[in-house]
């Protein structure tokens, strides 16, 4: 019971003079705390681990603080054990001379048409390190990590979740879905300059297309009012496909035509996404306007698309069972 009046207690403060949002809840012997105004940009990603997550503590045996990549609650280890949750979020697959790759290690995962080896970068490797259990949200990061030889205690620790976000909802995946926007693409910054030629070569080319940002919240409802989405990638250099927005939109319905990435085959789920060389893709675009409903129907309507979407969610819980229990044989 102190222990618990303490946690809300630091809790209340940290809301109140710091301004965050974090909340409590005890689980089994976990007290589970997470931050409910995470980064907006992967705020769903975040509560849907957090839903997995919670569902699974029931699985520790011993009292312990589980802090899901929040920050401020360390002196608390003097009355319960601390197990630290991070996210690791960037891409880890870059090429040599790519813009915040200081302190990337050579990788064993060759570039795509060439015999070059891609970096292996971890953003913010100190709070990685710093963690006890990662959550990864990309197959294809995972294994670029996991062939590197000297990160294998770091592997150990990392367990990769796809953001497997929004239920599949029978109304989105039929061709017939009423959707007010026809193509779109999500580019944060669409004057980075890679991002703002592919812009410009559509709009030369007649093909229609408009660009969302600045959405944070309703990403959801954004998606199922989507008949396509363009992805492509942000520089030359950072190669890991963007599963964090691509997933989720297919989830809802929406046909992805995305640049062709490396590894792609590790999603498992590939088959279901239009792929092309960034030149090749404003023609791909323009076909799948003039054909949708045949190409909606060829990607979604056939029961291999639901069991792949079944089978990926299941992994993830599957995954967050043996983190939690990775979790509690620390």
């Amino acid at each position: 019971m102190l222990i618990k009046t303490i946690i809300n207690l630091l809790t209340f403060y940290q809301k109140v003079f710091k301004g965050n949002h974090y909340s409590c809840r005890k689980i089994s012997q976990a007290y589970f705390i997470c931050d409910q105004r995470y980064d907006r940009v992967i705020r769903d990603y975040y509560e849907y681990v957090e839903s997995l997550i919670a569902k699974d503590l029931v699985e520790i045996h011993t009292p312990c603080l589980v802090l899901l990549d929040c920050s401020g609650f360390s002196w608390l280890n003097t009355f319960l054990p601390i197990k630290k949750i991070a996210f690791q979020i960037e891409h880890t697959l870059v090429k040599p001379g790519a813009r915040d790759c200081e302190g990337a290690i050579q990788g064993h995962v060759a570039m795509l048409g060439g015999s070059e080896r891609y970096l292996v970068r971890l953003v913010n490797a100190l709070q990685l390190e710093g963690a006890n259990l990662v959550i990864e949200y990309s197959q294809i990061n995972q294994l670029n990590i996991q062939k590197s030889p000297d990160l294998k205690a770091y592997t150990a620790k990392s367990f990769c979740i796809s953001p497997a976000l929004y239920p599949l909802l029978e109304y989105s995946l039929d061709s017939s879905s009423y959707r007010t926007l026809n193509t779109v693409t999500l580019f944060g910054n669409p004057e980075e300059p890679r991002r703002k030629k592919f812009l410009v070569t559509l709009a030369t080319l007649g093909i229609n297309s408009q660009n969302i940002n600045q959405v944070f919240d309703g990403i959801e409802d954004l998606y199922r009012n989507t008949q396509i989405l363009i992805n492509i990638r942000q520089t030359d250099h950072h190669d890991t496909l963007e599963e964090l927005r691509v997933l989720p939109a297919l989830r809802c319905g929406v046909i992805v035509v995305s640049e062709r990435a490396p590894l792609i085959e590790r999603t498992r789920y590939s088959q279901y996404i239009i792929w092309g060389e960034l030149d090749e893709l404003p023609a791909l675009v323009k076909e799948v306007q003039s054909n949708y409903d045949y190409w909606h129907k060829k990607i979604f309507d056939n029961s291999g698309f639901i069991s792949r979407m079944n089978r990926i969610s299941r992994r993830n819980q599957l995954v967050s069972l043996r983190a939690v229990k990775y979790l509690g044989d620390l």
